[in-house]
């Protein structure tokens, strides 16, 4: 994990790094004066109930400026657990009064090498660095010194931190523009106030963990529900809600033609691009299911149920046609098609399973219904069609394909497809 690069190494925002969170604290509300004890009383005990990791280390840095410490920057990097994410890193500049809490994706550890990377030295070998940036000894060996020095830096100075994860989990780094840097006493203070940050950051960190791994595995909303204490056996709610349930077909027989790693491959690209649709439109993924997925889109996030509807049926016209260019440009042929079911009705949300194994889901007809009607898409070859209850709710442009009776169930529904469907 780094962020300390210049523009000479390829990170680039949306690619490498994300913006997660930014604070810029008006300045009547800058500390004016501090001293390093009560910093390190504040360290203790207000300063953990800020929610904020980025404004915590705002608050934190503008507390070091007002006790007379000569900062320009002050950045600390985390490592965390997260299917994108390598880790985190939150950078206060003096100069244009933000904080800027970033992410940082996997690929960018392959991008510099352990030797000038300075988080992986601390983080990793838990070295301290201190680099002076003027004068007869300025030294230059990580690219970050180049941009420091540009904006004015005369000091380097990174410190381990420990935490959960040991002596150096962490990594904090001081930036000084005074000349000639940081005196002997400053950079005591700074371990000192350093060795402090070990509980503060362990606790947002270990929030941010929590959430990462609760949304990646649940998805946002169910995530969060968890995370807020919903976890109990049986607890659940009736809402009302468009179920989506998507599969693919030909998958059996591309995974027998295909290497196996091509396939994970394709087979990721496939729920990426069904994934960002459903996300798009105010959807959330339940679960993967083989080479499909269950997902719904709650009627309370939606102003009424036509506006659900419309969003739904919008997720599944981009998520079709994004998986069809996925099939041209990695296979070539017609020979991986995906389809789609849609229904609006009530089901029961909420934690099911063995007592030591849950999983929060939805239960009932309707599930069971727009899995018969995913069914009834393939057999037909139809890429998209929808239940009576879904029509309805829609309210127009639709083409009825008649009753059908659905398998395990007795009442027959009337099933449709867009009016604007090729195979109309």
């Amino acid at each position: 994990m780094d962020d300390e690069a210049t523009s000479e190494t390829p990170i680039v925002e949306g690619r490498t790094i994300v913006t997660a969170e930014t604070v810029e604290r008006p300045a009547s509300e800058r500390p004016a004066h501090d001293s390093i004890n009560g910093i390190a009383d504040w360290m203790i005990g207000s300063a953990r109930r800020i929610t904020s990791g980025a404004a915590a280390i705002d608050e934190l840095s503008w507390r070091l400026y007002a006790a007379g410490v000569p900062l320009l920057r002050v950045s600390l990097h985390v490592g965390t657990l997260h299917p994108q994410y390598l880790g985190a890193a939150i950078i206060w500049w003096r100069d244009t009064g933000r904080t800027v809490r970033i992410m940082l994706k996997h690929e960018i550890r392959d991008l510099i090498p352990y030797e000038v990377n300075p988080v992986r030295r601390v983080r990793e070998g838990g070295e301290t660095l201190r680099r002076r940036l003027d004068g007869p000894e300025a030294q230059f060996d990580f690219a970050v010194l180049h941009e420091l020095k540009e904006r004015g830096a005369t000091d380097y100075l990174a410190l381990p931190v420990g935490g959960v994860y040991g002596p150096s989990s962490y990594m904090v780094t001081y930036v000084s523009d005074r000349p000639g840097g940081f005196s002997e006493g400053e950079v005591a203070d700074l371990k000192r106030i350093s060795e402090l940050l070990s509980a503060l950051v362990d606790m947002h960190n270990q929030k941010h963990i929590a959430e990462n791994i609760l949304i990646a595995y649940l998805g946002s909303q169910t995530g969060l529900r968890v995370l807020a204490g919903q976890i109990r056996r049986g607890s659940g709610e009736a809402i009302a809600a468009v179920l989506w349930s998507s599969d693919l077909r030909g998958f059996t027989k591309l995974s027998d033609q295909v290497a196996g790693e091509e396939v994970i491959a394709i087979l990721d690209r496939v729920f990426d691009a069904q994934a960002r649709a459903i996300a798009n439109h105010g959807g959330e993924i339940l679960k993967f299911i083989g080479d499909g997925l269950l997902a719904i889109f709650p009627l309370a996030a939606f102003e009424g149920v036509a506006d659900a509807a419309r969003n739904a049926m919008a997720a599944a016209h981009e998520a079709l046609a994004a998986v069809h260019a996925i099939e041209h440009e990695s296979l070539g042929s017609e020979s991986l098609k995906m389809v789609v079911a849609l229904h609006y009705g009530t089901v029961i949300y909420g934690n099911i399973g063995a007592a030591s194994r849950l999983d929060f889901t939805v239960i009932g007809p309707s599930v069971n219904l727009v899995s018969r009607i995913e069914a009834v898409a393939k057999s037909l070859d139809l890429p998209l069609v929808v239940s009576d209850d879904f029509a309805r709710a829609h309210g127009g442009g639709l083409r009825s394909l008649g009753l059908h009776k659905l398998r395990g169930l007795d009442q027959t529904h009337e099933l449709f497809v867009p009016a604007a469907d090729d195979h109309s």
